[in-house]
């Protein structure tokens, strides 16, 4: 198969969740002090509802913020490196089926990552919070490398016989897995380069 990493995108590609808390901001909501660090669900962060954050995530993917999300990490560094040694993206995110704000993530990785193709055909955007499995099965066996910071999808990942390395954050830093977890993309890049 080609040389093709499949990939997250918020919180691997791009800074969700900071521009996910300025946006928060301008709405009049700010991180509660001393939350769990380790806890995945930004309700705890927030101390609100499940029912209430989901309602501003999905609000907050379809505004024209999601277009201007900041670079992660060091990902601006190596994503171009591994493009321009012969390596494609297929970004595999739980976005928005909004076609605008389709669009906007597509514009956004393509000016954040001059150079690397992102286009309609390897930028796959599933419903807000969707579950992964469908997305991800025609990979199954392939042996591909699935970039993910969530952990249950990092799983399924590999569960599905894929090459799985998790970005470590507060929520997954302490999982228990038998895949890598790196800080940033140097560490993927090394990986990769290993292999």
């Amino acid at each position: 198969m080609k040389k093709t990493i499949l990939t997250d995108c918020d919180g691997v590609l791009l800074d969700w969740e900071r521009g996910f808390e300025i946006w928060m901001g301008e709405q009049g909501y700010v991180k509660i002090p001393d939350f769990d660090v380790t806890a995945y669900g930004l309700s705890v962060h927030y101390g609100m509802t499940k029912d209430k954050i989901k309602k501003l995530i999905r609000e907050f993917n379809s505004s024209a913020a999601i277009g201007y999300l900041q670079p992660f990490r060091d990902a601006t560094r190596y994503v171009p490196a591994l493009y321009a040694e012969g390596w494609d993206f297929v970004v595999i995110t739980s976005l928005s089926k909004d076609r605008y704000s389709i669009q906007a993530r597509i514009d956004n990785l393509s000016r954040i990552f001059p150079g690397v193709y992102f286009g309609k055909e390897n930028v796959i955007c599933l419903d807000t919070g969707a579950d992964k499995d469908e997305a991800l099965a025609p990979y199954r066996d392939s042996g591909l490398y699935w970039i993910e910071d969530k952990d249950a999808n990092a799983q399924l990942g590999h569960d599905l016989g894929l090459k799985t390395i998790m970005l470590s954050h507060g929520h997954n830093e302490t999982a228990k897995v038998n895949f890598p977890i790196v800080k940033n993309w140097e560490e993927i890049y090394e990986i990769i380069e290993g292999d």
